[in-house]
């Protein structure tokens, strides 16, 4: 017998499970980040590519949250990075 996930709603609508594997997800991408990004923004990206998932299969939402914000993530580290690099422009009058 195969045992499904629990879907009962929480008072935001969304599922329990989901909302115990959010924290396992921002831990995670914490340790991979810390160092990088604040746990904020974390926290703010796993939240953000939660919603934005908000119409997929339910079972597979912790999954497609965690994949997404980590793109996310790194696309905001590469960001972050090469405007450190980028030369800074002194305009004369």
């Amino acid at each position: 017998m195969t045992t499904l996930p629990d879907t009962r709603l929480s008072p935001d609508g969304e599922p329990d499970y989901h909302d115990r594997s959010f924290a396992d997800i921002v831990e995670r991408l914490f340790r991979e980040f810390e160092d990088r990004l604040s746990l904020t923004a974390i926290v703010e990206v796993v939240r953000e590519s939660r919603q934005h998932l908000r119409g997929s299969p339910v079972g597979a939402l912790p999954e497609l949250t965690e994949r997404l914000a980590h793109e996310r993530l790194e696309r905001l580290v590469q960001a972050c990075a090469d405007r450190a690099s980028a030369p800074q422009v002194t305009v004369l009058s």
